[in-house]
């Protein structure tokens, strides 16, 4: 900065003011010294008072997203740690589903059963993580608690149907009264009939089809409404060996099939029926084998399917479409299901669940026309297969002297071990890459903010700021000059005339 300098003794009378500006410039300096700014206002910055605003707007703009990324990665963060666990569990019950080893304990339950108990109630206190007052996988309505009890999402209460009572439910209404997943048997010597016992409906086995190898024996459908199948024996009777295959749908979406082989030894075993002197003693043995096989197919496969279909009636369910349940009583004979209600079901997720995406659930605004949605939501897919899958294991009991229990285990765990297996749909490896993905654009806008930052903040120093040396060797001249301005000044002070003469 330039220092004034004095005037020249004829300019005696002026040393005054300038001594005055010469401290207010001394004062300044000490001010830039103490701050490191070359003016107090913007309108001292001349020229640069436009390019500092826009740099101190920018500033304020990267500071606000730097915020956001943060808030947003530290969120990331542990909602990734939880679904790392998450997957740990599904990736243990997975492995101990596969082998489907049928030994009870005093709970009348597996050890995979027992295991899959702890970890239902180890995955619902994850869903439920609460950090400063927000859970992570409530969706919007991050205030609440997505996920009910595991005690009251089981067995519900006085007023409420758990899983539970819905799977009870759903069984009855899939076996029927007689055992034979809603299927009828009609005996109309020679010609044995199986139909459905009612068109429309989706409990309990469905005909899909029937293949045979049966000689002198005429097999028809399946057809009409009901869906039908007719087996019509004749003189020429079948032979030892020969096979009738029918396929039936179950309510889960899978299927099964009843396979009768023709034998001459009696007493016939177990998938057999024994061929009789003529076609209506061989037509009354193929309808009290295939009653048998219906019975022990309904125990075993329809009824693991049945857990199944009710578990997803239970656990599917958004705002536009509510739960579902057998419309009864009574079950046995129903056909429809209802709509649950609040009134009279446990809805075991009770956080945001409308329409669109979970990630849109929470979007972080980190750039200028960058936007991540990155919000989750414990009914998503593969979290509510997780639940749905451990939920119907804790639910389930078995007895060892149930012929048909080891069966029903094996057909359940097969099922669960498929479930968590995620084909064909997002599985939670998937949901941990997906977030992972949002996570790493989040920190990248973040370094790329912090970097825009230390730039802006250096133009800004060149703009407003000082040169220390500059200012410290100004301040010197400028005190070196005061010092000789107060110096005149005294001894013009003390001038006289009798000094003079």
């Amino acid at each position: 900065m330039a220092v004034t300098a004095l005037s020249s003794l004829g300019s005696t009378f002026g040393i005054s003011r300038e001594i005055l500006e010469l401290r207010g410039q001394f004062d300044d300096l000490q001010r830039q010294l103490a701050t490191g700014k070359r003016t107090e206002s913007y309108s001292g910055l001349g020229t640069d008072r436009l390019p500092v605003l826009s740099l101190r707007t920018r500033l304020s703009s990267l500071e606000g997203y730097l915020s956001t990324v943060d808030q947003a990665s530290l969120r990331l963060d542990v909602v990734q740690q939880h679904l790392e666990r998450l997957r740990e569990i599904s990736s243990e019950t997975r492995s101990d589903a596969l082998p489907g080893d049928f030994v009870l304990s005093g709970a009348n339950q597996t050890q995979l059963q027992i295991s899959s108990s702890e970890h239902l109630n180890e995955t619902i206190a994850l869903l439920n993580f609460e950090l400063a007052g927000r859970h992570y996988f409530s969706g919007r309505t991050s205030e609440t608690q997505p996920v009910v009890q595991m005690d009251l999402l089981l067995n519900g209460d006085a007023s409420h149907a758990g899983l539970k009572q819905v799977i009870s439910e759903r069984r009855q209404a899939d076996l029927g009264p007689a055992g034979l997943g809603r299927l009828a048997i009609t005996n109309t010597s020679p010609q044995i009939s199986l139909s459905e016992d009612a068109a429309g409906h989706p409990f309990g086995f469905k005909v899909s089809g029937v293949a045979s190898s049966l000689t002198g024996t005429t097999v028809a459908g399946p057809a009409g409404a009901p869906a039908a199948i007719d087996v019509t024996f004749s003189a020429t009777l079948p032979q030892a060996g020969e096979l009738i295959t029918i396929t039936l749908d179950l309510p889960d979406g899978t299927q099964s099939d009843i396979t009768l082989a023709a034998t001459a030894t009696a007493p016939a075993g177990d998938g057999e029926f024994l061929i009789g002197a003529d076609e209506t003693a061989t037509a009354a043995n193929f309808e009290a084998a295939l009653t048998t096989a219906l019975q022990t197919a309904g125990a075993r496969e329809l009824s693991a399917a049945s857990t199944k279909a009710a578990s997803n009636d239970f656990f599917n369910y958004d705002s536009a479409t509510p739960p579902q349940r057998v419309a009864g009583p009574p079950f046995d004979t129903a056909i429809a299901l209802q709509n649950a209600t609040t009134g009279d079901t446990v809805f075991w997720y009770v956080g945001d669940n409308g329409p669109g995406s979970a990630r849109d659930s929470a979007i972080a605004h980190i750039d200028d026309s960058l936007n991540v949605a990155y919000g989750t939501r414990a009914d998503e897919g593969p979290l509510r297969e997780l639940v749905s899958s451990l939920a119907v294991l804790a639910a389930e009991t078995f007895s060892e002297t149930d012929p048909h229990d080891q069966v029903r285990y094996q057909e359940l765990t097969s099922r669960v071990a498929a479930d968590l297996n995620f084909s064909g749909a997002q599985s939670l490896e998937d949901l941990i890459n997906e977030l992972g993905f949002k996570q790493r654009s989040i920190n990248e806008a973040g370094e790329r903010h912090t970097a825009a930052q230390q730039i802006s903040l250096d133009l800004l120093q060149t703009k407003e700021g000082i040169n220390d040396y500059e200012v410290g060797t100004s301040l010197l001249r400028l005190q070196t000059t005061l010092q000789a301005s107060f110096e005149t000044t005294s001894l013009l002070t003390r001038l006289s005339l009798v000094n003079f003469l």
